[in-house]
């Protein structure tokens, strides 16, 4: 992924119940979150992965049923919708080093790494990165300048 993907960076405020707001890291990147929702679907057919099916009613067609998915291995889950022809994952939490999204966002890797390759400042250790909707948005969260955790959040209708 070249730099001029990741130009539309936009800063937002997070309210919060207390009297000072608190600034949050967001990069508001569509091509960024296609590229790393892909990144998801290819790790989500690893075989490592343990999955439990349940079915659940089409809530738009009668006498339909779909498949939720989840697949965990280890400190990692995703969970999916599954229609008839399709598949989407619409919630990913990710502690394991071996899931990689791209070369620089891995659980694991050095805030600054993270930063310089993003061309972003990460203010309180957590960085969103989403779409102009915000129906899918990736949140990095760091603790002592390390990657820890990568958390998506998808919308399936």
């Amino acid at each position: 992924m070249d730099e001029s993907e990741v130009k539309d960076v936009v800063e937002t405020e997070k309210e919060t119940s207390e009297p000072n707001s608190v600034a949050e890291s967001y990069i508001e990147n569509d091509s960024l979150v296609i590229v790393l929702k892909s990144e998801l679907e290819k790790i989500a057919l690893n075989k490592n992965f343990t999955i439990e099916k349940k079915p659940i009613q089409n809530r738009h067609v009668d006498n339909l049923v779909d498949t939720i998915i989840t697949r965990t291995f280890e400190n990692t889950k995703f969970t999916s919708y599954k229609a008839t022809n399709e598949e989407w994952i619409y919630k990913a939490k990710i502690e394991n080093s071996e899931f990689a999204l791209n070369d620089f966002i891995k659980v694991g890797t050095k805030k600054y790494v993270v930063e310089k390759s993003l061309a972003k400042e990460i203010q309180n250790g957590i960085l969103k990165i989403g779409n102009l909707e915000q129906t899918s948005v990736f949140n990095l969260i760091f603790k002592f300048g390390i990657l820890k955790l990568i958390e998506y959040d998808g919308y399936v209708d």
